[in-house]
C-alpha cells in the first residue's frame, strides 16, 4: 500500500470536491466537528428513543383500561394498595 503524501491529500480533496463530497472530508480532517455531530447525532437519537418508549406506554396504558385491567396483575396491586393503606 502506497504511503499518504502530500500530493496524494490533495488528490483526494480535488476528488472530494469533484464528487460535491467536501462536507465529509471537512468531517474527516476536523475531529471537533466530527466529534460535535457525533454528540448531537447521539443526543437526538436517545431523546427520540425516550419520546417513542413513552409514546408506546402510554398506549399501552390507554388499552390496558379501555379494555378493563390486567387480570392477574391488577388483583396483585389491589392487594398492594390495600395492604399499604391499612398499615
Amino acid at each position: 500500500m502506497a504511503k499518504p503524501t502530500k500530493n496524494n491529500s490533495v488528490a483526494s480533496q480535488q476528488l472530494a470536491a469533484s464528487l460535491g463530497l467536501e462536507a465529509i472530508n471537512e468531517l474527516l480532517t476536523n475531529k471537533k466537528k466530527l466529534w460535535w455531530l457525533n454528540f448531537q447525532t447521539g443526543f437526538v437519537r436517545g431523546f427520540g428513543g425516550v419520546l417513542g418508549a413513552a409514546v408506546v406506554i402510554v398506549i399501552i396504558g390507554f388499552l390496558v383500561t379501555v379494555f378493563g385491567g390486567l387480570p392477574y396483575i391488577g388483583h396483585l396491586l389491589q392487594k398492594i394498595s390495600a395492604a399499604m393503606q391499612s398499615s
